[in-house]
């Protein structure tokens, strides 16, 4: 299922703002323009200026246009959420980092039980983590 014209139109403009095409404080093209580029209705376009408005990407001024804004400076509760949240992965990395450790050893312990040479680890040939 294919996303509605609206939402398309938002990708692309938001897509044009992420790379920097429109820079903040840059007019976005007029709703008329942006009518003849994609060949769609004023009331697909408004939806999609208004997608945009409500993510906090352009301000619309009635009668001038719709320009980019800056971004905000994340909140310290963002800063805090975004934190908790890497906390929380590297927790989980760490977690699955010794569960692959414990993994390796029981490996050992069977190459071992069957007269089988364990293959070399990176940590015995001198290849340290970080440089994979």
């Amino acid at each position: 299922m294919s996303k509605p014209r609206y939402a398309l139109i938002a990708d692309d403009i938001r897509a044009k703002i992420n790379r920097g095409d429109y820079a903040p404080g840059d007019q976005l093209p007029t709703k008329a323009q942006l009518m003849e580029q994609w060949n769609a209705a004023l009331n697909t376009v408004a939806r999609a200026i208004n997608e945009l408005r409500d993510e906090g990407l352009v301000e619309t001024f009635h009668g001038v246009g719709s320009f980019v804004q800056a971004p905000t400076p994340p909140t310290e509760d963002d800063t805090d959420d975004e934190l908790g949240h890497l906390r929380a992965r590297v927790e989980q990395l760490e977690a699955m980092c010794a569960r692959v450790e414990q993994l390796e050893a029981l490996m050992m312990e069977v190459f071992s039980n069957l007269g089988l040479t364990y293959p070399a680890t990176p940590e015995s040939t001198g290849v340290s983590r970080e440089a994979m």
